[in-house]
């Protein structure tokens, strides 16, 4: 027998067939369809040239089980490939090993494979446990003479389930067949031992005296004593078992909370805030110790964050192609004026905004079809689909796998990039705790690793400035990555976008969840903020809050001064205005039957329209104002403003200047001219420029009297 050995692999070659490979295996494993099992690991039925066999994929080690593997033990399907000759050897049937597959990194175990023939049998020892085969009784006694011939053989299978037993009825009686074999223990087995390797074959009275009394008749323990003993030692079994279940309860993330108390506001398109102070208690006892891990990974990500912050400064020169826009299809509701998918598309190319954000509430998949209708339409641009969750999906994560895969099936040519799950830090939506949400993540990774393997899947999703949740997103053992992470960094709550929350800024913001990101093993470093807006005030209940609201004249400046404090940071990938059609928030508004476009609309697409395909080269700040400076072909562009108060410029005739709708300002008439927060933009020659001096303009702020300009 040839043997083909490598660092990660082991296979018996003359079975194979010519072309065999292990990339040509994991291929076809994934797309195999052919399931037996797929809970923690996954039992596929795969052919492998004429050979038809039972493949299992063990389930992915966690980081320090990787690292065990890796260094100090062997892997599962090693050592069932390994165990599964040495029974062969004894004469102990078992189906027929071939070989297995580790996958490797430098420093842990990923993946690992074992590969067997398919036997046919007729049944597993479970019917004859639950007597719904007629010869039970004789079973149960071959069966017990089999497992004495096993433990004298002094081998001891430590997962003796029924299920891992597989019987085949042949002229003579019954052949049994063990499965499973990556837990094996080989040394003397007791009598006694050898009882208690039986105590998980059933409960029932009747059949712990059939094992009992044959197990004894083959031994020198009299039948008393053995089902005394058996007895005693399927007590406690189901003793360890019920502690077992009382320990996971305290520790369980998968809390069962009802979906009918999470509830959607279909004003302002997010679920209704949870006032029920018993329930927000019931929802923190049972999260306690989620809860207890964000504190661990706060602690942890805050002794790091010196060292990865100042080593993650402001990046520049990177082009600018980052604007990104939030649009929903038309759910309009009262006073609203219904708005088609064409008129929603006109907009988009008046914008002239390549990256929209499209959700899909899971709660309404009934509907998917227009949702993925819509999302075709948008074509050629670049698309992210958020996958908004419910409770009920949340619950059922076999519906979930169900509706994720038919959402990534039907958009495969369309959107690779998905972000999965949305403000996981507010109950209100219906994530309980952070394990909740990586439990609802794991489904979407793990169709991508399986099947789907082009797309892209943001994780994450942390609403606000919420450090100790944001670590905890990224400081994990799960057996998960994102291939980017996604923020709904809002800062309205703060005011103006320079204004400072714990001393940060949004430029800090920023820069602490790009520091943290660095840090992670758990995720690349894209960053993309896929929520940010100021609600307006007067348009309740269409506003998502009922504090913090601004005047429809400051969001235009907000908006831009958010975007450009975004593009000076250097660290996202793309940013998302939440939404295009929102009454009490988007930059169009459809009430009383009409269609207005604010002028945030109108202030966005000339920001769109400057700066695109410009390169960041740098920020400038004094006080409180500032310059952030682009180059676009042959001009710089110099976005000045001011956060605070009013400082003024007496401008050079040669420059041009815009302000933020992209009007062009006169200044022969009167050349000084107004710094305020309404951004403004120089343009000029790339051959003669000189910087714009933000200092000198910062001295004179307070000294400029508006009367004697």
């Amino acid at each position: 027998m040839k043997i083909e050995k490598s660092k990660n692999s082991h296979f018996i070659k003359e079975i194979l067939p010519d072309d065999f490979s292990l990339e040509g295996f994991e291929r076809e494993f994934t797309q195999n369809k052919n399931i037996i099992k797929d809970d923690r690991n996954i039992i596929k039925i795969l052919r492998i040239g004429e050979i038809e066999t039972v493949t299992k994929l063990f389930k992915t080690p966690n980081f320090i089980q990787g690292i065990i593997y890796r260094f100090f033990r062997k892997s599962k399907a090693r050592r069932s490939y390994e165990y599964s000759i040495f029974l062969n050897q004894k004469g102990i049937k078992v189906p027929e090993p071939i070989g297995y597959i580790e996958v490797y990194d430098r420093f842990r175990l990923r993946q690992s494979y074992y590969v067997s023939r398919k036997i046919d049998f007729d049944f597993t020892l479970d019917l004859a446990t639950k007597k719904k085969v007629e010869d039970y009784r004789s079973i149960l006694k071959s069966f017990t003479d089999f497992t004495y011939k096993v433990h004298k053989n002094n081998i001891m299978h430590l997962d003796y389930s029924t299920g891992n037993i597989c019987i085949k009825k042949n002229e003579k009686g019954y052949d049994f067949f063990l499965v499973d074999l990556n837990r094996l223990y080989k040394g003397y087995v007791s009598s006694k031992a050898g009882l208690e390797n039986l105590n998980r074959i059933s409960k029932d009275p009747e059949i712990i005296k059939i094992l009992a009394e044959e197990y004894a008749s083959k031994s020198s323990v009299s039948f008393s004593e053995s089902h005394k003993y058996l007895n005693r030692s399927v007590n406690r079994d189901l003793l360890r078992l019920q502690l077992k279940s009382f320990i996971k309860n305290i520790f369980r993330n998968d809390v069962k909370i009802s979906s009918l108390e999470f509830t959607w506001d279909y004003h302002s398109n997010q679920p209704h805030a949870i006032n029920d102070r018993k329930l927000k208690n019931k929802i923190s006892l049972l999260s306690w110790y989620s809860n207890l891990k964000i504190i661990i990974a706060t602690l942890f990500s805050l002794s790091i964050l010196p060292f990865f912050y100042f080593k993650n400064k402001e990046l520049y020169g990177k082009k600018i192609d980052n604007f990104g826009l939030c649009v929903n299809i038309d759910n309009s509701i009262e006073s609203q004026r219904k708005i088609s998918n064409e008129e929603l598309i006109d907009m988009i190319e008046e914008l002239s905004i390549k990256n929209i954000l499209v959700r899909i509430p899971l709660s309404d998949f009934e509907n998917i079809e227009k949702y993925l209708s819509f999302i075709k339409q948008l074509q050629p641009k670049n698309v992210l689909v958020c996958l908004l969750q419910d409770r009920g999906h949340i619950s059922d994560l076999n519906l979930t796998k169900e509706r994720l895969d038919f959402i990534f099936e039907n958009l495969k040519d369309f959107v690779t990039e998905f972000q999965i799950g949305n403000s996981i830090n507010r109950k209100k939506w219906g994530f309980l705790s952070v394990d909740d949400y990586f439990s609802f993540f794991k489904v979407a990774y793990d169709l991508k690793k399986n099947k789907h393997h082009k797309i892209k899947l943001l994780g994450g999703n942390i609403i606000d400035f919420d450090i100790p949740f944001f670590a905890r997103t990224v400081f994990h053992f799960k057996s998960l990555f994102y291939d980017g992470v996604a923020t709904q960094l809002y800062v309205d709550r703060r005011g103006a976008p320079e204004h400072t929350q714990f001393g940060f800024d949004t430029l800090a913001k920023i820069r602490t969840y790009a520091a943290l990101v660095n840090a992670s093993l758990k995720t690349s470093n894209e960053i993309h903020i896929t929520e940010v807006n100021w609600p307006l005030s007067n348009f309740a209940p269409w506003a998502p809050a009922k504090t913090y609201l601004i005047k429809e004249s400051l969001q235009s400046s907000f908006l831009v001064r958010y975007y450009l404090l975004m593009l000076a940071s250097g660290k996202i990938k793309r940013c998302y205005w939440h939404q295009l059609v929102a009454p009490g928030y988007g930059l169009v508004n459809n009430l009383n039957q009409k269609i207005v476009k604010r002028d945030a609309y109108y202030s966005f697409k000339y920001l769109i329209k400057i700066l695109s395909g410009g390169k960041t080269k740098k920020l400038l700040r004094e006080k409180n104002l500032f310059c952030f400076i682009v180059e676009k072909d042959d001009v710089m562009i110099e976005a000045i403003w001011s956060s605070k108060g009013i400082a003024f410029y007496k401008t050079d005739p040669s420059q041009l200047i815009f302000d933020m709708r992209g009007k062009k300002i006169q200044t022969k008439s009167s050349p000084i001219i107004d710094i305020t927060g309404d951004v403004i933009y120089l343009k000029k020659d790339k051959k003669n420029y000189n910087e714009f001096n933000l200092k000198e303009i910062s001295e004179n702020m307070d000294l400029i009297l508006r009367g004697n300009r």
